[in-house]
């Protein structure tokens, strides 16, 4: 398929490049511990960093490639098992450990996935090897409106890239705050004929230039109907204009005075 373009606890270390790929754990403020892994830049200068959001029903493992990519061309990565995911399938409770089950969740519970970003901004911003407020978060199907929902409380994002957004996943909506985007850098990726993310992406566009056509650095159109992170595999060329705009976006944020 080829790519039509319209517009902590550390628990594991391994070497690569030169640089130290970390296994860490997180806690939120409710209490549930969310697995990561860091990809810090290589070299020894701080970096600026982007955190990787997985699809529903998948796992930061999907993010190991693109990783890995950013962070042999300087920007370091950290990827998370969003709550009821993978490895991050426990609440300390004074009962005891809950295990949490996406299958189970409700609305809420997938609301409640910001607090897991937050934890992974804040770790973030307390490494060494990251430049502070040089943070851009890449989301992807539900994540993706889980980002979008976060971005608008959090004005210390550089970035954000979606991957196959929706009106509403999971009742998680995105066209009641996308507006309120301001300023930040957004960038949409989606399949012409992903019909729901694809008419979505139209509409959010909409709400954000009131109509007017939007820039087409803010959007990257793809032939066929994959969706999510699919999307990275199946399209020629794909990640490295993904990479190319985080780079582009996160070397240009002038950083924070003093």
């Amino acid at each position: 398929m080829k790519l039509l373009c319209l517009a902590g606890l550390f628990l594991g270390i391994a070497v690569a490049h030169g640089a130290e790929i970390t296994d860490i754990r997180l806690t939120t403020p409710d209490h549930v511990e969310i697995m990561g892994t860091f990809y810090p830049a290589d070299g020894d200068a701080a970096a600026p960093a982007v955190i990787l959001l997985h699809d529903v029903l998948r796992n930061r493992t999907t993010w190991a490639p693109f990783a890995k990519l950013l962070q042999r061309n300087g920007l370091a990565a950290l990827t998370i098992d969003l709550r009821g995911h993978g490895e991050s399938i426990r609440r300390n409770t004074a009962a005891g450990p809950q295990r949490l089950d996406v299958q189970s969740f409700a609305p809420r519970d997938f609301s409640d996935m910001m607090l897991d970003i937050n934890a992974a901004v804040d770790w973030l911003n307390t490494q060494p090897l990251v430049s502070q407020h040089k943070i851009a978060i890449v989301g992807s199907s539900l994540s993706a409106n889980v980002a979008v929902r976060y971005a608008v409380f959090n004005e210390d994002l550089a970035g954000l890239v979606l991957l196959s957004p929706g009106l509403s996943y999971r009742e998680l909506r995105t066209d009641d705050v996308f507006a309120r985007l301001n300023a930040l850098p957004v960038h949409i990726i989606v399949a012409h004929s992903d019909g729901y993310s694809y008419e979505s992406t139209q509409r959010l566009l909409d709400l954000r230039h009131a109509g007017r056509t939007p820039p087409e650095k803010e959007v990257t159109v793809c032939t066929g109907e994959m969706h999510g992170t699919d999307l990275l595999r199946a399209v020629d060329g794909l990640p490295q204009i993904l990479l190319g705009w985080l780079t582009k976006t996160l070397r240009a944020t002038p950083s924070p005075a003093p």
